[in-house]
């Protein structure tokens, strides 16, 4: 018989076991991978009988090795599965696709030195491919030791078997297609019934997630949602991905080559990475997917009726490969399930936001101040605080309307819904009562910090629309009621502030008053104080002072504590007590903090480069701070900038900014800690919720308060409880620091109880930076 050489070269042979639409429909077959079978055992022994050979093989290949699914009469083979494809003869029906028939294999050069023809003795041998979905899988061959001129019947037989075994393949191809989509189909009917029944979305895109995985378990899915505003991702599903793997992408903004996810979004195409190691898209998460084994994603977009980008459909998988047409086909199918429950979900909050929001303002309205006065209102008898409902009735807000129309005086409205809204603190609440009135609910505050706000708003609305009202802006009489959580319902706190607002007014209105028993005395010092600190930073009125933080094992130098410090020309030296606390309602916290932060940063660096000596910086940070989504890179930078490594950098924070899940507060945290900062929790056991906080919150060591030292070691109960601080600290990893040591008996006592860190008077008064190398040259404990 004739031979075609180009069946022998090797780049044709590599070339067509390489063939991607072949690889498609092999693995789809999943024989590569299974379990010998006595049906294919008896057609390959029905085919060796039928041509009267002594051997017969069914072998299957991908683009390196072929796989013996039966082996009939080759005696020692049968325990050899598996072998490189260039082993075997019937790789070269593969790269022809036809039969070939041998009558000597000794008389061809390309076959004579062949492994089979040498080890096993074949001579003369006729294969004929196995052919599915139009597609060379493998091969039927049967083969003798002696010369044989094949027929033509020969292989028109050896055809029909092939035929025959292909077209079992490609039926069972067919019932597990049959089942995968009667299983899609039940998935989406479980879908539908979700939808239907308004569940979670996150059930609902958790089930679209897992109806593909079920339909290919190599697969593992995601959901992300897109934030049209400020073009960002955030999670909506992935039941099986890592947790870690999701928090990394969490916020990631969109762009024309960011990743697969993220560049599907920004396109609104599909984007297919068939291998996550050589697509430039996926540069800078190559790390991340090779961290957590993944190594193509094909993002597919989630669209809304109209066309816009709703979120993405992510598949993971761990291996190089391309989807089918199938694979498409279904994940689209899911995408637009995804997308018709986000647009539900979306409607629906819609519905409940018109519910419960002001249409001409935007605000809370009366259902949902009541709401969340309530919720407030427990809170406050959970944590023994107060709160402040005031009453804001707009004082000549008729005039304008009255004069220069209705439409002027929305205008206005909503200029002072929003005036207003910016002179509460983060976490308030300001909602329209009704008509031109206004509530603002404030928690965990004083008569004095309500008047200060009450005094905003004054300013504020009479401030609004001064020039297109013509100048005749309304003014505002604000009722303050002060009330401790749960001393009242939500109806009570209201009226009390309604009864409050309307004296303000008979006053003659634009000005604030208390409810009974109320009054807010110092308010005046408030207000001057804030005034002075509006300009403090810009004037150079600030600085620091370092107290120092002693080691109880051997009295060395540990760090220091950076502490603010505010010199007034005329209110004199005003105290952290004082002026912080406004400098967080007022959000000036946030530039004076990034102050302290780099000139602390810069201080402790120079002392190193003088001294050589490595402190610990101890920074204060208050809970406006860590909800900034800049301050860890500011962080950074003061690091960078200083030269100050990360490990002696130490933020002390509250148990207050920790209460509650802030997501804000917890990313912030969460860079801190990737940047190798220290977070020690201050004050401990001055707040609440502090044990499961030292278990649950990712802190590195506490500072007991100085009211539980001060009495020691004569007050037993401090005394009791500050070891069993210690004791639990340290079974949990933390360390500990008592603070405001001012006697050696307290020294004493600490360090028995197992205390690692001290500070106080006793060791060192706060003292310039400045005199910080002079210090350091003698003894750190016992001296102050």
């Amino acid at each position: 018989m004739s031979f075609d050489p180009e069946r022998f070269h090797p780049e044709r042979v590599a070339a067509a076991l390489a063939d991607p639409a072949r690889l498609a429909v092999l693995d789809r077959t999943g024989l590569m991978s299974s379990e010998p079978e006595q049906a294919f055992d008896r057609w390959a022994a029905l085919a060796a009988r039928a041509l009267r050979a002594p051997i017969a093989l069914i072998t299957l290949f991908d683009d390196r090795r072929q796989y013996l699914k039966s082996v009939i009469g080759l005696e020692g083979a049968e325990p050899i599965r598996t072998a490189p494809a260039q082993l075997s003869i019937c790789q070269y029906v593969i790269s022809g696709a036809s039969p070939l028939a041998v009558d000597d294999a000794r008389d061809h050069p390309q076959l004579a030195d062949h492994v089979g023809v040498v080890e096993h003795g074949i001579v003369a041998y006729a294969g004929t491919p196995i052919t599915v979905h139009g597609q060379p899988v493998g091969s039927l061959c049967v083969t003798q030791q002696e010369p044989r001129g094949w027929t033509a019947a020969d292989l028109a037989l050896l055809g029909d078997f092939s035929d025959a075994i292909a077209g079992e393949i490609a039926l069972r191809l067919a019932a597990g297609a049959l089942g995968r989509a009667n299983a899609l189909v039940a998935a989406h009917n479980r879908i539908h019934e979700l939808i239907s029944a308004d569940a979670p979305l996150r059930e609902i895109l958790d089930e679209v997630v897992l109806s593909i995985e079920g339909y290919d378990p190599r697969l593992r899915g995601s959901v992300l949602l897109l934030d049209a505003v400020l073009r960002t991702v955030h999670h909506g599903a992935a039941p099986t991905l890592p947790p870690e793997y999701l928090a990394k992408l969490e916020g990631l903004v969109i762009g024309p080559e960011v990743g697969s996810c993220g560049s599907a979004a920004f396109h609104g195409v599909e984007v297919v990475s068939a291998d996550l190691e050589t697509d430039p898209r996926w540069a800078p998460f190559r790390e991340l997917a090779r961290e957590h084994g993944l190594r193509h994603c094909w993002s597919f977009p989630i669209l809304g009726a109209g066309g816009d980008v709703l979120g993405t459909f992510g598949l993971y998988g761990s291996a190089p490969r391309e989807p089918t047409e199938e694979h498409r086909r279904f994940i689209r199918d899911a995408a637009h399930l995804a997308g018709i429950a986000i647009q539900r979900q979306r409607a629906t909050d819609e519905l409940v936001h018109r519910a419960t929001h002001d249409p001409l303002t935007g605000l809370p309205n009366r259902t949902l101040l009541f709401d969340r006065l309530t919720h407030a209102l427990a809170r406050g008898r959970r944590s023994g605080t107060s709160l402040a409902v005031l009453f804001i009735d707009l004082d000549r807000l008729k005039l304008v309307n009255d004069t220069l129309g209705h439409e002027v005086g929305d205008a206005v409205l909503r200029e002072v819904a929003e005036r207003i809204s910016g002179c509460v603190r983060p976490g308030d609440t300001v909602a329209r009562f009704g008509g031109d009135e206004f509530i603002a609910v404030c928690e965990g505050i004083d008569p004095d910090g309500a008047t200060v706000i009450a005094d905003r708003i004054i300013e504020a609305v009479m401030a609004a629309k001064r020039g297109a009202a013509g100048g005749m802006s309304p003014t505002a009489s604000v009722g303050i009621a002060v009330v401790p959580g749960g001393e009242v319902d939500a109806h009570e706190a209201i009226r009390r502030a309604d009864e409050a607002m309307y004296a303000a007014k008979e006053e003659g209105g634009n000005r604030h008053r208390h409810g009974p028993g109320q009054a807010a005395e110092g308010a005046g010092r408030r207000l001057e104080v804030e005034a002075a600190l509006r300009g403090a930073l810009d004037r150079g009125e600030f600085h620091l002072v370092a107290q120092p933080v002693a080691r109880f094992l051997d009295g060395s130098t540990h760090g220091v504590e950076a502490l603010l410090r505010w010199t007034h020309p005329e209110l004199g030296e005003v105290g952290p007590d004082e002026f912080v606390p406004i400098a967080e309602e007022t959000g000036l916290i946030d530039a004076i903090g990034a102050w302290v932060l780099r000139e602390s940063c810069a201080a402790i660096a120079d002392v190193h480069r003088a001294t050589g000596t490595a402190l610990a910086l101890g920074v204060n940070v208050s809970p406006r701070q860590l909800r900034h989504p800049a301050f860890a890179a500011g962080v950074q930078a003061s690091l960078s900038d200083s030269g100050l490594r990360p490990e002696r950098l130490v933020v002390e924070i509250t148990e207050t900014a920790l209460l509650g899940s802030d997501p804000a507060t917890a990313h912030t945290l969460a860079e801190l800690r990737a940047l190798g900062v220290q977070l020690v929790l201050d004050d401990f056991g001055t707040g609440f919720s502090s044990l499961s906080m030292l278990k649950e919150r990712p802190i590195d060591g506490i500072k007991i308060d100085r009211s539980f030292v001060a009495g020691l070691p004569a007050d037993t109960s401090s005394g009791a409880i500050v070891a069993a601080v210690v004791g639990m600290a340290h079974a949990l990893g933390r360390t500990v620091t008592a603070e405001g040591i001012e006697t050696s008996e307290q020294l004493a006592f600490l360090r028995a109880l197992g205390c690692d860190l001290a500070q106080g008077y006793l060791l060192g008064r706060p003292m310039p930076f400045a005199e910080l190398e002079a210090w350091l040259t003698t003894p750190a404990v016992g001296k102050s």
